[in-house]
C-alpha cells in the first residue's frame, strides 16, 4: 500500500530570490496596488502607511533585519531539501495554485489532478521572457530552470486519487498537460516550480522521485473553496493515497503562504497554531476574508493538514519570519514546517 512518510511547507515568495536590496522592486508594485486586503478590508498603500504607523514597521524593514532575515530563509530551503532527499520519496505531492499563469478567465477550476505522464517545467526565454519586467525576471530564476525540462509525472495514482475524490462527491478537474495560459506555453506554474527549482535543485537532490501537482484555485473569485472544504479535501487526499494498492513512499507538499502582500502575524501565529494542535474548529471558524490574496495559498498548507491526517505524521514548525519590505506592512510572511 502507498504510504505518506513525510510533509513539507514552505513559502514561494519572490523575495527568496531576490536579494534583500532588490525587495524594493516589489516595493514598487505595492504602492500603484489600489486595493491591498487586510482584516476584512481593502486598502490603499497610503491608507495602511497611516493605519500601521504605530508597528515601528521601519525597524522591521531595515536592510540588515532584511539581510538576517534572508540568511535564515535561505538556511531553511536547504533542510527541506535534505529533508525530501533523505526520505527517499517516490512520488511528492504538491499542493498548490496558480496565478493566472496557466489557468485563466476561460477555465477556473476549483480544485483540479494533474494526471500527466510527464511535467514540463519549462525555462524562461521567448515571449514570456520579453514581457517580463524587471522583478518577475529576477524572481524566476527560483521558479524556473535554465533550460526547459521534463520531470517524471504519478499518472496513475493521480487518477486513482481522482477516482476516489469523485467517489467521495468531490468534482474534481484533471488534466494531462497545462493549458497554453498566459503566454502560450504550458510549463509547470510557479508554486510548483519553486519546489522543483530551488527546493530539489532541478530535481538533482531526487533524481528518481515523480510528481503529482494538484491544484487549489485559493486566489480568484467566485469559485475558492472555502477552507472547510480544502481541509475536507485534503482529507479525501490522504485517505486516497492510503488505498493506493502500490507500495509507495508519498511525501506531501504545501507551496505558499503565509500572510501577503499585507503581512499580519497574529493572523499567521493563529493559524499556524491550528495547523501544528489539528484545531479543526479553529480553522473552520476562520473567516474567509482571512484568507485572500497571497494569504489565500495558506489554504495548500490546510490541505497538506488534511492529508497527514491519520498517518501519525505531526507538524513541526521550522520557522516563521515576517519579512517586511515597507512601512505599508507589505512584504511577506515565510513560513517553513514539517509533518514528521
Amino acid at each position: 500500500m502507498a504510504e505518506i512518510v513525510l510533509g513539507v511547507g514552505s513559502s514561494h515568495s519572490p523575495l527568496l530570490t531576490l536579494t534583500p536590496e532588490q525587495w524594493e522592486l516589489r516595493t514598487d508594485a505595492d504602492r500603484i496596488n489600489p486595493a491591498h486586503p487586510f482584516r476584512g478590508k481593502n486598502y490603499t498603500f497610503d491608507e495602511l502607511v497611516d493605519l500601521r504607523k504605530e508597528e515601528n514597521l521601519a525597524g522591521q524593514n531595515a536592510l540588515e533585519v532584511r539581510r538576517y532575515r534572508n540568511k535564515i530563509n535561505q538556511e531553511h530551503l536547504e533542510v527541506l531539501g535534505e529533508r525530501i532527499s533523505e526520505a527517499e520519496l517516490d512520488v511528492l505531492l504538491v499542493f498548490g495554485d496558480d496565478q493566472n499563469e496557466v489557468f485563466t478567465a476561460d477555465h477556473m477550476p476549483s480544485f483540479m489532478i494533474y494526471n500527466g505522464e510527464m511535467v514540463y517545467h519549462q525555462a524562461l526565454a521567448g515571449e514570456r521572457q520579453a514581457a517580463f519586467n524587471e522583478s518577475r525576471t529576477l524572481s524566476s530564476k527560483g521558479y524556473m530552470p535554465d533550460e526547459d525540462m521534463e520531470i517524471g509525472g504519478a499518472a496513475e495514482l493521480a487518477n486513482h486519487i481522482a477516482t476516489s475524490l469523485t467517489k467521495e462527491e468531490f468534482d474534481v478537474g484533471v488534466s494531462g498537460s497545462m493549458p497554453d495560459g498566459e503566454f502560450g506555453s504550458n510549463g509547470i506554474p510557479h508554486a510548483f516550480g519553486f519546489f522543483y527549482r530551488r527546493i530539489l535543485k532541478d530535481m538533482e537532490r531526487a533524481p528518481g522521485m515523480t510528481t503529482l501537482p494538484i491544484f487549489i484555485n485559493t486566489f480568484f473569485p467566485p469559485n475558492q473553496p472555502t477552507v472547510g472544504r480544502v481541509l475536507s479535501f485534503g482529507r479525501a487526499v490522504g485517505r486516497a493515497i492510503g488505498s493506493y494498492d502500490e507500495d509507495l513512499k508519498v511525501g506531501i507538499a504545501a507551496s505558499g503562504g503565509f500572510s501577503h502582500f499585507v503581512i499580519d502575524e497574529d493572523l499567521d501565529r493563529r493559524l499556524i497554531k491550528a495547523i501544528t494542535e489539528r484545531d479543526e474548529e479553529a480553522i473552520r471558524a476562520e473567516p474567509e476574508s482571512s484568507f485572500q490574496s497571497g494569504t489565500s495559498e495558506i489554504k495548500n498548507w490546510i490541505a497538506a493538514m488534511g492529508a497527514t491526517e491519520g498517518t501519525g505524521l505531526e507538524f513541526d514548525l521550522i520557522d516563521y519570519l515576517p519579512c517586511y519590505r515597507s512601512t505599508a506592512g507589505t512584504g511577506n510572511a515565510m513560513a517553513f514546517g514539517l509533518w514528521k
